[in-house]
């Protein structure tokens, strides 16, 4: 299974008070704490930890269907400038992240990265439906040039937890992939 999650930093910066009080305790645990207030740019780290909170996050709510809010039960473990892990309870996902001047984005996984594609495009609207419905052509389009398919015979459906599935006829494809957006930026995953 994979997860995404992408963060326009510009954005974050302007709607975000990540110093507020209360917010870094209510987010992250105390060692992610430390590393945050012991960082040379303490921003960045912010935002690269909520992203990974967040693919662990949507992997956990496709295999068990229920959301919740708790971040801190998804513990982030930085190992490297792209790699790092998140526990949940007793399960780990394998993360890697990307870090630009204008948006971060991590990817999820139960099992090695190596072999998921991902796109990263920028998206020319501030209206959140626009932003999703260009996120939405992206993994239609992309999915529709892999498997030859008719673009137009594609269509996402949530389920009750607002997990999208992605259909071909109204047939449900067995196909892992996630999506996410945040301001002028979306994001696509695919495992392959």
């Amino acid at each position: 299974m994979i997860g995404n999650d992408i963060i326009d930093l510009q954005l974050a910066a302007q709607e975000s008070n990540w110093q507020r009080k209360g917010f870094l305790q209510k987010i992250f645990t105390a060692s992610e704490q430390n590393l945050i207030l012991s960082s040379k740019n303490s921003f960045q780290v912010v935002w690269r930890l909520w992203s990974m909170k967040e693919s662990a996050y949507k992997i956990h709510v496709q295999q068990h269907s229920k959301r919740f809010f708790a971040p801190q039960k998804f513990e982030c473990f930085i190992q490297s400038k792209t790699d790092g892990l998140v526990c949940f309870d007793s399960t780990k996902y394998l993360t890697t992240s990307v870090t630009t001047p204008q948006y971060i984005y991590s990817i999820a996984t139960t099992k090695t990265i190596q072999n998921n594609s991902t796109s990263c495009f920028k998206i020319n609207s501030t209206s959140r439906l626009n932003q999703r419905q260009a996120t939405y052509h992206n993994l239609k389009s992309t999915i529709s040039n892999r498997h030859k398919t008719l673009f137009d015979t594609l269509a996402l459906k949530k389920n009750a937890a607002g997990v999208p599935s992605l259909y071909q006829n109204d047939q449900i494809l067995t196909l892992s992939f996630s999506i996410s957006h945040h301001g002028n930026y979306g994001l696509v995953s695919i495992q392959n």
